[in-house]
């Protein structure tokens, strides 16, 4: 092979006919790199013994400068202005053989050939820029089956699968045509199983002996089978099959399965469709296709977190009476730390399972814990404990459950995670484990750079105390950094560095933490980022390792005293925290070693709401009132998100119709919100309204409406099966002052009344103080649960209070 000629006189006397000829010559010589990197690539993958030869490494070094030098060759060319478009094809080609179609689609923007148009559209394909690929594809219909493989593959990117088939189906060279074939096959899925009979016979039985709906009138589908296969192999990957049939029984159930989705991170897992289909009450059975299934980014406006996805299946057809079926796996090739993993396995479901397997196999040098959770709610007798066999140098734990019932949810009950019988197992034997695995993933992300050193300043310019210092910055954290809620694990262990957080001012739970951590070190402060599963998680047990956290936050020495901050609550106040993050045993990562520590269950004075309404009736007995709320706790973290994100219009409409259960027809006359962007100050919500009446009329008499309040409908089930919850201790108190004119003198004031119990606690006043009637109630949550055992009588006693509070002031109108 010649060597090009660099001679740059007559590089500019050589006719076009020379250049085309030139131009093959680069793209030979450039193709040389990709054949000679391939056969270096195949050497060092086969684990050859001996030494790649230097023979070979001497192609792949001339090769890689042939093909700059064609490169540096193409644009000298282009300068000089001549046979632009051909030139530009040129180079465009050299670079798509290449692999560098950024480059590709830059280049070739500047040529009209109609060549240019295909590698343009192909580069945007293999770049993921589906859109701007799909805009060249169809305006462009050439007669070239790669061309037109690439516009196919480019519709089903963009779910325009109808298309895709139609132009797959113009492809008739040998090349191509069964590759377009395959496509159109998956697409449509025409060569599937077109009937039950085809289905293997177990399917089939399992099916035909499936229970009538009748044994089930709470249920809206059947799981009729449920298999699960988990295998942890030797080299610390894992791959899950899994494989599920679910009858449809009521509209209820199609709604709930019609669609299913799988989430994976996508820089560890793979999930492979082995089939899915959709069995009609007639036998018909509807493959599903890839027309039918999407992956998608559960996060797509924020690419810190494009790996945490989901795989999703419609299923076509679905009615009551069909049958879905489903098979898959899920590979994972990098377990949490490398070699360890951890499962959580609830029993039951929000529909009943007919037959359920689970398998777990792992090598039988891996030592394994297992705990369960929730025993008292296995009322339905299912054996919790595996079986064990050794299966060719692994250990395989078996459980099989029969006829597991259903979940049916009553008001104000537990977390699931709290009434589901749950198998944990992992193979972590030490909580030192998991803190030297995640601090060594976080250690180096807690580091500033300027930017966060000057924010740092900044805000602490004018704070008296490290306390001030402290609130500052989690102000700033709070309420600057947006929140992606990305469940802790969901899109990855190891949080972004502090300083792309700052940059981007965006972040999950464990980017957040890791952020305000940062920047509370910056600023002369001890703190660390605390891992923590949440009230709707499994509590940290502290005799069994295991990574079962959802939330990540952060806590801060003041004082000696830890405080705990979630940065990602943006409307929870300094040393505040969300309901579901309190009475948690949470994992603390400090420099020097872990501390398992419990968060603060906050006193019921703490969640505080207190109302404070003034009511002047005029001689017509028309009204003007003035109504004052003041929160504290969780009360003022729900108080701020609804009027920070509620529209004024909509916070007016709102109170219009509140008004309207104190007076038909009132008309409100304006409302005013204090503090409400100062996280350090409890929003004041003000408003004031008029209204044409107050009392209902019996001839004289006038009667007040009740001013006492419970919340009775907690009693409404004769017994239960689960608990009580509150979910928080708190306090409820409304002081009600009625100035009356003199036109009115008070017949009947009900008597004051004090109750309490293990419960709650209430007391409510009445008072007359000349021409007005104060009235107070104080509502406290003493125990945040009521048990099933208790319930009873707690039902008694609410019932009794109820009846007894259920009052009313009557008047008498005189001349």
């Amino acid at each position: 092979m010649p060597i090009i000629n660099t001679d740059k006189k007559r590089k500019l006397q050589a006719p076009i006919s020379k250049l085309k000829l030139k131009r093959q010559d680069f793209l030979a010589r450039a193709l040389v790199v990709v054949f000679a990197i391939f056969i270096l690539n195949l050497l060092v993958n086969s684990r050859a013994k001996k030494d790649i030869p230097v023979q070979l490494q001497d192609y792949v070094q001339q090769a890689e400068e042939y093909y700059q030098r064609s490169i540096t060759e193409y644009k000298n060319l282009i300068q000089k202005g001549s046979n632009l478009e051909q030139l530009y094809l040129g180079l465009g080609k050299l670079y798509y053989r290449h692999g560098e179609f950024e480059k590709v689609a830059q280049t070739l923007k500047q040529s009209k050939e109609p060549q240019a148009k295909k590698f343009l559209a192909m580069s945007y394909y293999r770049l993921g820029n589906f859109t701007d690929a799909l805009e060249v594809f169809s305006k462009n219909d050439f007669a070239d089956d790669e061309y037109q493989y690439f516009y196919g593959l480019t519709c089903e990117k963009l779910n325009l699968y109808d298309q895709a088939s139609k132009v797959y189906k113009k492809i008739k060279s040998a090349e191509f045509y069964r590759r377009a074939a395959e496509r159109v096959e998956l697409i449509e899925k025409e060569a599937g199983i077109t009937s039950l009979d085809e289905i293997g016979g177990e399917i089939r039985k399992i099916i035909a002996t499936s229970p009538a709906p009748e044994k089930y009138p709470q249920a809206g589908a059947l799981v009729l089978y449920c298999d699960e296969n988990i295998e942890i192999t030797p080299t610390h990957t894992s791959r899950a099959e899994l494989h599920y049939v679910v009858k449809i029984l009521n509209e209820r159930g199609k709604e709930n399965f019609s669609e299913t989705h799988i989430d994976y991170d996508s820089t560890y897992e793979k999930v492979e469709l082995e089939y899915a289909r959709t069995i009609k009450p007639d036998g018909e059975v509807l493959e599903v296709g890839s027309r039918h299934t999407r992956d998608v980014s559960k996060y797509l406006n924020f690419p810190l977190y494009s790996n945490a996805r989901a795989f999703i299946i419609s299923f076509p057809g679905v009615t009551a009476g069909s049958v879905i079926e489903y098979k898959l796996k899920v590979y994972n090739n990098q377990l949490i730390n490398k070699k360890d993993f951890v499962l959580s396995y609830p029993l039951q479901s929000s529909e009943p399972i007919i037959s359920a397997n689970f398998n777990l196999k792992l090598p039988k040098d891996r030592p394994l814990q297992i705990k369960i959770l929730n025993e008292k709610y296995n009322q339905f007798g299912s054996n919790l404990k595996p079986r064990v066999k050794e299966e060719s140098g692994r250990l395989v734990y078996s459980w099989q459950f029969k006829d597991i019932p259903q979940i049916i949810p009553e008001s104000n009950m537990p977390p699931l995670v709290e009434v589901n019988p749950t198998i944990l197992v992992s193979t972590f034997t030490n909580w030192q484990e998991i803190y030297h695995w995640w601090w060594n993933l976080a250690e180096d992300k807690i580091e500033v750079d300027v930017a966060i050193k000057e924010k740092v300043r900044e805000l602490t310019r004018n704070s008296s105390s490290p306390e001030a210092k402290a609130r500052s910055i989690y102000s700033f954290c709070a309420k600057e950094i947006r929140y992606v809620a990305v469940e802790y694990g969901e899109a990855g262990y190891e949080p972004h560095p502090a300083s792309d957080i700052f940059k981007n001012k965006y972040g999950d739970c464990k980017d957040q933490a890791i952020l305000l951590v940062t920047m509370l070190k910056e600023a002369g402060l001890s703190a660390w980022p605390v891992l923590i599963a949440t009230k709707e998680y499994h509590n940290l047990n502290v005799d069994f390792a295991s990574v079962l956290f959802n939330h990540c936050i952060a806590a801060c020495n003041l004082n000696d005293k830890v405080i705990f901050l979630d940065p990602t609550a943006e409307t929870c106040s300094f040393a505040d925290l969300p309901s579901p993050d309190q009475a948690r045993k949470v994992l603390v990562c400090k420099e020097a070693g872990y501390k398992i520590e419990e968060t603060p269950l906050f006193a019921a004075g703490h969640n505080l709401s207190k109302q404070y309404v003034k009511i002047k009736i005029n001689p017509d007995e028309t009204v003007e009132a003035e109504k004052s709320i003041f929160t504290h706790g969780l009360y003022d973290q729900a108080q701020r998100l609804w009027l920070l994100y509620t529209s004024p219009e909509l916070i007016e409409d709102t109170l219009k119709e509140a008004i309207q259960g104190v007076s038909i027809g009132a008309k409100l006359e304006k409302y005013e919100i204090k503090n409400l962007n100062d996280l350090n100050l409890p929003v004041l919500f003000t408003y004031t309204f008029k209204g044409p009446e107050y009392f209902t009329t019996a001839g004289r008499l006038r009667i007040m409406p009740q001013l006492a309040s419970l919340d009775v409908p907690l009693t409404g089930k004769e017994k239960r099966k689960y608990p009580i919850d509150f979910g928080l201790l708190d306090t409820e108190e409304i002081i009600s002052e009625i100035e009356l004119p003199s036109s009115f003198v008070i017949k009947y004031l009900p008597e004051g009344l004090s109750v309490e119990s293990p419960w709650l606690k209430i007391i409510l006043e009445y008072k007359q103080i000349g021409n007005k009637i104060i009235f107070k109630q104080k509502t406290q949550i003493e125990k945040i649960t009521v048990s099933t055992f208790e319930y009873p009588d707690f039902k008694v006693f609410l019932e009794a209070l109820a009846k007894k509070i259920k009052q009313r002031i009557v008047l008498e109108k005189i001349n």
